[in-house]
């Protein structure tokens, strides 16, 4: 679609609808993160399917990177972990790094899931673990043909950058997971805010001097449920950060 037209249509959408309304994108949608912050309140669209990223970005109120593939190794510079990918998606790898740079410039509230909170690491200057099992061992099983239940604990004492994810007054979560990658060198202003009993960074912030509301999480709090005080404090303080 053109991009005139394209933007010309949605100014009459959002015309014509509440004026408080947001437009939140996600970098690649499914039906699970859209129930996990559908609102009223918000235009979800999905960057993956979209023809015109520009025209997205110029009308965006929030970007959440979400889930899945492996993110080729040359964007952190590591041939050797080539080898230990799944198929990659040079598109969505190229995407992905528009949008965070795109939220991290503008200030555009921005979580990162599984996948998003590696893309964050690597778009910083950090870098990963090819192979978990390969490289740290199975002391935890982040992956087992599938989903699987382990705990994380906060590891970090400041109470603002963990409340962001994590209700306070508790100190370790069951939290779900599937990837078999994770973050290895941590980027420069990225604070690790809770890890798994291995040591494996599992939910991460932005440095509040950089950036207001950047977080990230390993797990996935769109398949926790509604009922989850992880589900929802995150839900609850991206939508803070949309209207604040």
């Amino acid at each position: 679609m053109n991009r005139w037209i394209f933007l010309f249509l949605l100014s009459i959408f959002l015309s014509c609808n509440n004026h408080d309304q947001k437009v939140v994108i996600l970098s690649k949608s499914s039906q699970n993160y859209v129930n996990w912050i559908a609102s009223d309140s918000l235009i979800i669209i999905d960057a993956y399917n979209s023809k015109s990223i520009d025209s997205l970005l110029s009308i965006a109120s929030g970007i959440i990177l979400t889930g899945g593939e492996d993110i080729n190794p040359l964007e952190y510079n590591d041939s050797a972990n080539i080898m230990l990918c799944g198929p990659i998606n040079y598109f969505r790898d190229t995407l992905e790094r528009k949008l965070f740079d795109f939220a991290l410039s503008n200030k555009l509230p921005l979580i990162g899931v599984c996948r998003g909170m590696q893309m964050m690491n690597v778009a910083c200057g950090g870098t990963l673990y090819g192979d978990l099992p390969t490289e740290i061992g199975q002391q935890i099983l982040h992956r087992n043909y599938g989903e699987v239940m382990h705990d994380v604990y906060i590891c970090d004492d400041n109470n603002y950058y963990t409340n962001l994810i994590f209700p306070l007054n508790q100190d370790t979560f069951l939290v779900n997971s599937w990837h078999h990658q994770g973050l290895k060198k941590i980027a420069k202003n990225i604070h690790v805010i809770a890890k798994s009993y291995d040591g494996l960074p599992e939910a991460v912030v932005i440095d509040t001097s950089v950036h207001p509301f950047m977080i990230a999480v390993q797990f996935h709090p769109e398949r926790l449920g509604n009922n989850n005080l992880i589900h929802t404090q995150m839900r609850k303080n991206f939508f803070k950060a949309l209207y604040n």
